[in-house]
């Protein structure tokens, strides 16, 4: 990339193309964007943002347009949003959120809207959640979650229903997972993990089921089953690891990569899981150990990742799994 960058996003556009948006350089923080183009394996510059942020979240609209929301930045939590047309490669400013906010989630319901929910913002961990409405333009309150929290994952379910996992409130870890029906407008608690965990990941497996991977001190997995709201155990990766990135591969097979052991050691290797084994097998390391950085699974199915950390580097590469 032209670049260094970490916390930043990576958005697969429907051209095929991976777009790349703001997070954290050398200096401060970035308004930079830059697209690859995985047929030549180039990067180009794209037109910069409106605000400078990290810690965003960028959800691709049905549109083909990208909306990038709240963050951190100057001077200081974000509200605000702007929506990327790569058509016209322009930024443009969207309406602010009702509440700033950085370290939430943001997914792309059925309806077309976005559901932003928690994070952390003024005065603390946030429990309030907003529906972004891009016809109108509009952001509108939602039901707010039991639990306040940040660092948590949400994933989109098969029923259209999002499930939140985890996270951490205060100086508590959470293993509470709450999951929001959009056509109700409602949350309602769903059963709990066994193990509480921060910084992990989540993956919805062409099974339905949903598998969450590791995070701070623990190399445990579990598969949560929406048909029955049960948790199970799986088999526990190779490595201890948080801040690593999950992604669903053609096979249906999930590839880990990187992140940070509890000691704060960077970490280059990869692990792949099986879910009609329960295996988890080793794959090839990384060039480089790496955490804040992204991984992108592309249209030919290979994984694209860019930026990071490794030690107190900020990284400019991009490296390709080919699966």
């Amino acid at each position: 990339m032209a670049t260094a960058r970490a916390y930043h996003t990576a958005t697969l556009l429907n051209s095929g193309k991976v777009l790349v948006s703001a997070g954290y350089g050398l200096v401060a923080y970035l308004a930079s964007s830059e697209k690859y183009d995985p047929s030549t394996d180039q990067w180009n510059s794209a037109s910069n943002m409106t605000t400078a942020r990290y810690h965003h979240t960028a959800v691709l609209l049905n549109s083909g347009k990208v909306l990038v929301s709240a963050g951190y930045g100057w001077p200081g939590y974000l509200a605000s949003s702007e929506i990327y047309d790569p058509s016209a490669d322009q930024w443009n400013s969207a309406t602010s959120m009702a509440t700033a906010r950085y370290y939430h989630t943001a997914i792309l319901l059925n309806s077309g809207n976005v559901l932003v929910s928690a994070g952390y913002g003024w005065p603390g961990y946030l429990a309030s959640s907003e529906i972004y409405d891009p016809s109108a333009d509009q952001w509108n309150s939602a039901t707010s979650m039991a639990i306040a929290r940040a660092f948590h994952t949400a994933t989109l379910l098969n029923s259209g229903k999002v499930l939140v996992i985890g996270g951490a409130e205060s100086s508590s870890l959470l293993a509470g997972c709450e999951i929001y029906d959009a056509s109700t407008d409602e949350w309602n608690s769903a059963s709990n993990m066994t193990t509480v965990r921060t910084f992990h990941t989540a993956t919805l497996l062409n099974s339905g089921k949903v598998l969450v991977t590791g995070g701070t001190e623990v190399a445990s997995c579990e598969i949560y089953d929406p048909s029955t709201d049960e948790w199970n155990s799986a088999s526990n990766m190779t490595t201890v690891r948080a801040f690593h990135t999950a992604t669903l591969l053609n096979s249906g097979k999930v590839l880990i990569t990187g992140g940070l052991t509890p000691s704060g050691v960077f970490l280059e290797s990869s692990e792949i899981y099986d879910p009609s084994t329960d295996q988890w097998n080793s794959a090839a390391s990384m060039a480089v150990p790496l955490a804040y950085y992204t991984a992108t699974p592309l249209s030919l199915g290979k994984v694209l990742i860019t930026g990071g950390i490794t030690l107190d580097t900020f990284l400019a590469s991009s490296e390709m799994y080919d699966p």
